[in-house]
């Protein structure tokens, strides 16, 4: 909270909506009650290292000038511990982006209450797997270095490999969990005209936020679909096409997120979220693959819902 200010123009610290009585409403829908915002900041030591003297080399050999390309060395290319790490930072990734919906530039990511404990647990689990790997790579680290003379040749250098010490501080995992504020929750120190243009600016910032939110869940379900509804088709020769298990079952899951993430009772998405339900229920990909006639019946009611999905104004 900000300290109260001397100037005659401002009055003291206090609560936005203190200032604007007789001002118009905000319009923007009230989440704070049902959903928190998550950040996630994973960090890594890559291993890779500009060689400038191998660069001039490759650029000499083929006649060129040394800024049209680089050449960065892979320092530790045969370490299966540091791979597995980054390829488990990745897929941490790429699990947290799809519990959450986008809210701001700066990383914040979109929860519902609803959904919270599962997904702090999940991501709890997630940590101990990174904290555990990590150790992995501390432990056989010296060892890779020595290794990777043998990779590197004439292009080894001692100097590229930092301390253990220093590597292990590369290694971060960072989750926030933070409350999702409403434009009247703000306590600061402005006069009733900053206080009307910031209402606004935020009320604006706030709807953004909201449609972008849930045209990442619009986007997500038409990607999908297409590929589901051109899976579920078939082939000039009419063989059927090759039907996959992740498909279908990320078809079930934007079920449940359209569900979940539906803070703002759009009805629209209410009716989207029952027709696919309806399309879906009862079935699997293994029936599907070998029943024709139900694997065209539910291509026709997907590509239903895939035509009833709104038009994104971007």
């Amino acid at each position: 909270m900000l300290e109260p200010t001397n100037s005659q123009n401002l009055i003291g610290s206090y609560k936005l909506s203190d200032t604007t009585q007789g001002l118009p409403n905000s319009n923007a829908p009230t989440l704070s009650s049902s959903a928190s915002l998550a950040q996630l900041n994973v960090s890594v030591w890559t291993a890779k290292r500009l060689d400038k003297k191998a660069t001039a080399q490759v650029a000499q050999a083929n006649a060129a000038k040394t800024k049209a390309g680089n050449y960065n060395k892979n320092l530790l290319a045969d370490c299966q511990e540091l791979d597995a790490l980054k390829k488990f930072v990745g897929n941490a990734r790429n699990e947290h982006y799809a519990m959450t919906l986008p809210w701001s530039d700066m990383g914040l990511r979109l929860i519902p209450t609803a959904k919270l404990f599962d997904y702090r647990a999940h991501m709890d689990d997630m940590k101990m797997e990174f904290d555990r790997l990590t150790k992995s790579f501390l432990d056989v680290y010296s060892f890779e270095v020595s290794n990777a003379m043998a990779t590197l040749g004439n292009m080894f250098s001692n100097d590229d490999y930092p301390p253990l010490y220093e590597v292990e501080s590369k290694f971060r995992w960072r989750l926030t969990i933070q409350p999702l504020a409403d434009a009247d929750d703000f306590r600061i120190s402005i006069n009733d005209e900053q206080a009307r243009v910031l209402k606004a600016e935020y009320d604006e910032f706030y709807g953004d936020a909201i449609r972008g939110a849930a045209n990442d869940i619009w986007l997500r379900l038409k990607k999908n679909l297409e590929t589901l509804v051109r899976q579920l088709d078939t082939k000039d020769n009419g063989k059927p096409n090759k039907l996959y298990d992740s498909v279908f079952d990320t078809a079930i899951d934007l079920v449940h997120m359209m569900r979940d993430f539906n803070l703002t009772n759009d009805t629209q998405m209410e009716s989207v979220r029952q027709q696919l339900e309806s399309a879906l229920s009862g079935k699997n990909v293994e029936g599907l693959r070998h029943h024709m006639s139900a694997r065209t019946e539910t291509k026709n009611q997907v590509q239903q819902v895939l035509n009833s999905l709104p038009t994104l104004d971007f």
